[in-house]
């Protein structure tokens, strides 16, 4: 029978994108992956963003359908404009199956420029999530919502993504990496170097 699953477990390790220190006069990219939801959802980002952090700047990306990322011109894009304009990026959004994976599509694609990315997924598809991005063996981020399902109401946003939920959000973009989100020989790495440390006392 065919495993579904075993080229994610083939997949090469990888590590997510080092972390910001701080947001405050940052680059941010908000990534725009096709869905109705995703437009509204990322003008209510920048409204916070622009009320909490004055000093942060706001890039937008937007693909002109979601099932069109799913190539290497696309993916190309995304990863030379993080790579030239941005410090961090924050994608949406993934309300279904099909568009969750299509956002870890755009946020892999930020992150191998080596910008730290976050996606914005409705809370039901946390493991269509998982799944996909372990296909490209990177522990990505996301901030999980209530459901959304293409929602489009702006003030409905308003009232969801409140500026401690913005902090949550950032949170994943400075929050430094855990030993699972980095590759198998930089945790190696780490650890070799605490040992030798240790003894040197």
């Amino acid at each position: 029978m065919y495993d579904p699953v075993a080229d994610s477990e083939a997949a090469e390790r990888k590590s997510i994108a080092p972390r910001l220190e701080q947001i405050e006069g940052a680059r941010i990219g908000l990534f725009d992956n096709g869905k109705p939801a995703a437009e509204p959802l990322l003008d209510v980002v920048e409204e916070r963003l622009e009320e909490a952090y004055p000093s942060v700047t706001v890039d937008r990306y937007a693909v002109d359908h979601l099932n069109r990322i799913k190539n290497d011109a696309e993916m190309d894009a995304i990863e030379a404009w993080a790579d030239e304009e941005l410090d961090a990026c924050i994608g949406a959004i993934g309300d279904c199956g099909s568009c969750t994976k299509y956002l870890v599509y755009g946020i892999e694609s930020a992150e191998r420029s080596e910008t730290p990315g976050v996606g914005i997924v409705d809370e039901g598809f946390a493991l269509d999530w998982d799944t996909n991005a372990r296909d490209f063996g990177r522990e990505l981020r996301y901030y999980t919502m209530p459901a959304i399902s293409e929602v489009i109401d702006r003030d409905r946003f308003r009232e969801q993504l409140t500026v401690d939920v913005l902090d949550e959000i950032l949170d994943e973009l400075t929050r430094p990496p855990t030993p699972e989100e980095r590759a198998a020989e930089d945790a190696e790495s780490e650890s070799e170097t605490t040992v030798v440390a240790g003894g040197d006392r």
